[in-house]
């Protein structure tokens, strides 16, 4: 079975310090600031096999022990900003083990 899955793109470098990171794009040189909470998230974008966002929201309830509802708006956001700035890339693929 396949999933939409996440991952950084090739061009992407990061940066951590603190628990935060900075996402740049080494093509356009724009830039994206994790904080701690969204550490976790780019944790997973950047292991092989990238993560899906069932994987990703799961991430956000068990670090944080939020809800589901608000960790689905949270990661809809961080997709949507890293997508923004081209940091991020949709790919089909196999859950990960």
């Amino acid at each position: 079975m396949t999933t939409t899955r996440f991952r950084l793109v090739p061009a992407a470098s990061v940066a951590e310090s603190d628990g935060e990171a900075v996402v740049l794009h080494l093509r356009t040189g724009r830039f994206f600031r994790v904080n701690r909470s969204g550490a976790p998230l780019l944790a997973a974008l950047q292991r092989d096999g990238g993560a899906s966002f069932a994987e990703l929201t799961a991430s956000l309830v068990a670090t944080f022990g939020i809800d589901a509802s608000r960790a689905t708006g949270d990661v809809l956001a961080f997709i949507d900003r890293l997508r923004s700035a081209g940091l991020v890339e949709e790919f089909a693929g196999a859950p990960a083990p």
